[in-house]
C-alpha cells in the first residue's frame, strides 16, 4: 500500500476531500482519478492532474509520498 496527499481545487474540491489517501501499489494517476470522482462529475469536467508540481498523463504511475493536485478546468470571462 502507499500513500499519497491529495488536493482539490475549484468544483473538484465539493467531492475530494484535502488529505492523505491510501492506494494500491501501481495506481495510475487515472485509476486514482477513478476512485475519488464521481462518474457524472468526471463526464462534466476535464481534469488536469499534477503529481509533485508537474503535469501527469493519466498512465503515470503514482508512488508513496507522491502530492497530487486535481485541478478542474479554468473559465474565462
Amino acid at each position: 500500500m502507499l500513500e499519497v496527499y491529495i488536493k482539490a481545487y475549484g468544483v473538484l474540491g465539493d467531492y475530494v476531500r484535502e488529505g492523505r489517501y491510501t492506494f494500491r501499489e501501481g495506481v495510475t494517476v487515472r485509476e486514482l482519478v477513478e476512485t475519488l470522482v464521481p462518474l457524472e462529475v468526471r463526464r462534466r469536467f476535464s481534469i488536469v492532474v499534477f503529481v509533485n508540481d508537474e503535469p501527469a498523463p493519466e498512465s503515470r504511475v503514482v508512488y508513496n509520498g507522491d502530492r497530487v493536485v486535481l485541478l478542474p478546468p479554468s473559465s474565462g470571462g
